[in-house]
């Protein structure tokens, strides 16, 4: 092991001891409560990094030297590509997640904690809902709204909050970005982890279906396939599962350019099934087909104030939000920047945007009212 392995494993051992002592003992003074976690949480990694100031590349260094882990929780990437559990107790655990290429869907959380930026820059988005009909006890429609966005860089720390305290998301623009998170684990959160499909859509996730998961695995199976008799076999599906089912299905269907013709159809099925969905289901669907492009975009955008407009498309829909999050954190003018994003999306090649007025784009929509309109 080389001097520079050394104390790069050295630091981040002692990162990871001294802040999971800090926590633990202070969560012990204060019961071990719920809602005490997170500013403690906070307070811990915020302490923990002015002492140890540990990097992404500092843990990568130590898990790939030989560092003995701790229990993995996960060892998919489903939450993390990859995630690192650094310290686990059963009570609580750290967390680094790397990730190349995310946007967190917008989500609750069942569990309280804290996280940290340790590598990159990131648009955290928080958000309201408002229910407006309930279709069943796992699907909600309503009204989700964000409420405020800011851009974080290194060094960050929010708290996180579990149930509908805090909604929110997270767009990385790093490559990778690295977030640091202490999370309680084994506490039941007193209402679901619900996931949001802006403007209108909450459902929760968490129920263990197996019958849902191997019903959307194989559509998305046949969708890839190119399988005969797509429509049909669509149309029986809605016609006898539940709305949640139909929700994913559809939105199978709006992630394939082929099978996407069949979208208008199966909100048609849905809206017959449920009479109401086929708004609130579409507008989903095509807010998130927005948020999706931008983030794919960030492979091919290198500027760092485009890639903030990036982060604003993949995070907000409304025109007015976008242009104060550019005023309040990209380091352009607003106009002028704007202006030279869309010039720079049209020398990629990536999108078909329409030369006389680009701000018909589906993606670009939320810059309307800026230069070039």
């Amino acid at each position: 092991m080389t001097g520079i392995e050394t104390v790069t494993r050295g630091r981040v051992d002692s990162f990871v001891s001294s802040t999971a002592a800090e926590l633990r003992n202070r969560w012990r003074r204060a019961g071990n409560t719920r809602e005490s976690f997170p500013s403690l949480a906070a307070r811990a990694i915020s302490d923990g990094l002015a002492r140890d100031p540990v990097t992404g590349d500092d843990v990568l260094h130590w898990v790939l030297d030989g560092a003995e882990l701790p229990f993995q929780p996960r060892l998919d990437e489903t939450f993390g590509q990859p995630p690192v559990t650094l310290y686990h107790d059963g009570e609580f655990q750290l967390d680094a997640l790397y990730w190349v290429q995310s946007s967190t869907d917008v989500h609750a959380h069942g569990f309280s904690g804290a996280f940290a930026v340790l590598n990159g820059q990131s648009v955290h988005t928080r958000y309201a809902f408002a229910e407006t009909h309930r279709v069943d006890d796992h699907f909600m429609i309503g009204q989700v709204v964000a409420t405020d966005a800011e851009l974080l860089d290194v060094g960050a720390v929010r708290e996180i909050h579990e149930g509908p305290a805090l909604i929110h998301s997270v767009v990385h623009l790093g490559c990778p970005s690295v977030t640091l998170v202490a999370r309680t684990c084994g506490h039941t959160a007193p209402t679901p982890e619900y996931a949001y499909f802006p403007p209108a859509i909450a459902l929760d996730p968490s129920k263990n279906d197996l019958l849902r998961t191997r019903t959307v695995q194989l559509v998305r199976m046949l969708i890839r396939s190119g399988a005969p008799g797509l429509g049909r076999t669509v149309e029986t599906l809605i016609g006898r599962c539940d709305v949640h089912t139909a929700f994913r299905v559809v939105r199978e269907l709006s992630r394939n350019a082929a099978a996407s013709a069949l979208v208008h159809a199966a909100l048609g099925w849905s809206d017959a099934r449920w009479p109401g969905v086929a708004e609130p289901f579409g507008d989903a669907l095509a807010a998130e087909l927005r948020h999706v492009g931008a983030v794919t975009l960030l492979h091919r955008i290198t500027e760092p104030d485009h890639r903030v407009v990036l982060g604003a498309l993949a995070a907000l829909d409304e025109p007015a939000q976008v242009r104060r999050f550019l005023q309040q954190h990209a380091a352009a003018e607003t106009d002028a920047l704007i202006a030279g994003f869309v010039r720079a999306v049209k020398e990629t090649g990536a999108l078909d945007i329409p030369a006389e007025s680009p701000f018909d784009h589906m993606l670009l929509r939320p810059l309307a009212g800026g230069a070039g309109r």
